[in-house]
């Protein structure tokens, strides 16, 4: 006598609920996260610092009191402040060789910019290009003490491949104290250029979040 297979009856199948389904496929398969950001960092050899763009709508930096300290411009400020911050991570800098910044090198520009017209717009020499943008600077004077808040950003673009390996942004901010006034005299306050400072605080701080390189 044969024996009879009962059949199951479909209802009685067990389907996980969306949730679930949403969790498995995110940790299965995280396709769409990309590489982590020390893996795009991994084979970073050097960085090229490229200057420093400005918006072409000169009042959002203020630009009749010029950003110049007594080392330098604020492109060989930049340059040096980011080369003690970032050896310490093991980054190596490096500055544009045989290129010419264009006319319309803008906050603008960049920001509107495909990442392939980015790529073609920086020097054959660089393999990853730091871009740095001064978004915004503000002026904060109170009698004998003045401040500035800047608002940055900062992307490292892979020229060979047309892609972005890093980007950020960042407000840094500066005051001058009472204190500073009384012990330097005014002198002092006349050399300390308020935006300047606020501007380096700002991409110190923002490269500060780069992690350290792997070997």
């Amino acid at each position: 006598m044969k024996r009879r297979l009962r059949r199951r009856s479909p209802r009685s199948r067990w389907v996980p609920p969306a949730w679930c389904v949403a969790l498995l496929v995110g940790v299965v398969s995280p396709a769409h996260a990309g590489p982590p950001l020390k893996e795009k960092l991994a084979n970073v050899d050097t960085i090229t610092i490229m200057p420093v763009a400005f918006p072409a709508d000169q009042t959002l930096v203020e630009r009749d009191e010029p950003l110049e300290w007594l080392c330098g411009e604020l492109d060989d400020y930049i340059y040096k402040a980011l080369l003690r911050k970032l050896a310490l991570k093991g980054y190596v800098l490096d500055r544009p060789r045989g290129w010419q910044r264009p006319a319309d090198w803008t906050v603008e520009m960049l920001k509107s910019s495909t990442r392939e017209q980015l790529a073609r717009s920086l020097p054959d020499s660089a393999s990853h290009a730091a871009l740095l943008l001064v978004e915004r600077v503000d002026a904060d004077s109170q009698g004998v003490t003045s401040g500035a808040s800047a608002r940055v950003s900062a992307m490292i673009v892979h020229r060979p491949s047309a892609t972005v390996a890093w980007d950020g942004t960042r407000t840094g901010k500066f005051r001058d104290s009472f204190g500073q006034f009384l012990l330097h005299g005014p002198l002092m306050m006349l050399i300390t250029p308020d935006k300047h400072a606020a501007v380096e605080n700002a991409f110190s701080e923002l490269f500060a979040e780069l992690p350290e390189r792997i070997d």
